[in-house]
């Protein structure tokens, strides 16, 4: 399920973030002219174009990424600490785990499995299977909760929760009502020092 738009032109830039750690930034111009953003902090490209090609189908839409996906209205997700760890990006082990009744709830880092049509996938088995689902920030980066909650919108669950390995700064988050993913990229003074390439 990539996102369903005609690119025009990609371009991936590494970021210092303030933190000292690094981001990879991604930007796709659509061949309408609408940019969309999309980062990673575990450094696989492919993720952070994955997020920013369904930014750009959301604001090309006008719509926050829930609405465009056809998620729930829920306006807060909650932001949690938990050690536990997150499930291996191996979808064979999983869905075998899920069939034989061995997960209660399924803490999915979306970072690690590559794109938001596997978080979908993910969510779509549990929701079938009566399971929960927590989406984990790895990092606790207010981008990646801020992605998180976005992708938390977008299940079909009563309840969806943010993990972070650190004592959250805040114990939920509210959902963007902005085009596309609803980052708020100026949280990173280095952002707006990017030179994108046309």
């Amino acid at each position: 399920m990539a996102a369903p738009l005609s690119i025009a032109h990609t371009h991936v830039h590494s970021l210092r973030l303030a933190s000292g750690a690094e981001a990879l930034v991604a930007r796709v111009r659509a061949a309408d002219g609408t940019a969309g953003f999309g980062f990673t902090l575990n450094l696989e490209a492919g993720v952070a174009r994955d997020m920013a090609a369904w930014d750009a189908l959301g604001r090309s839409k006008g719509v926050a990424l829930n609405a465009l996906l056809g998620g729930s209205c829920r306006r807060k997700i909650k932001c949690v600490k938990d050690e536990l760890p997150a499930i291996p990006p191996d979808w064979t082990a999983l869905r075998k785990d899920i069939l034989d009744g061995r997960r209660e709830l399924l803490r999915i880092d979306p970072f690690a499995w590559g794109s938001l049509e596997m978080v979908q996938t993910i969510a779509a088995v549990a929701a079938a299977s009566d399971l929960g689902i927590a989406l984990l920030a790895p990092n606790a980066h207010p981008w990646e909760i801020q992605y998180c909650a976005a992708l938390a919108a977008t299940l079909k669950s009563d309840d969806s929760t943010i993990i972070v390995r650190s004592v959250p700064s805040v114990s939920s988050i509210s959902v963007s009502e902005r085009p596309g993913i609803g980052i708020d990229w100026p949280l990173e003074p280095s952002f707006s020092s990017i030179r994108w390439q046309s």
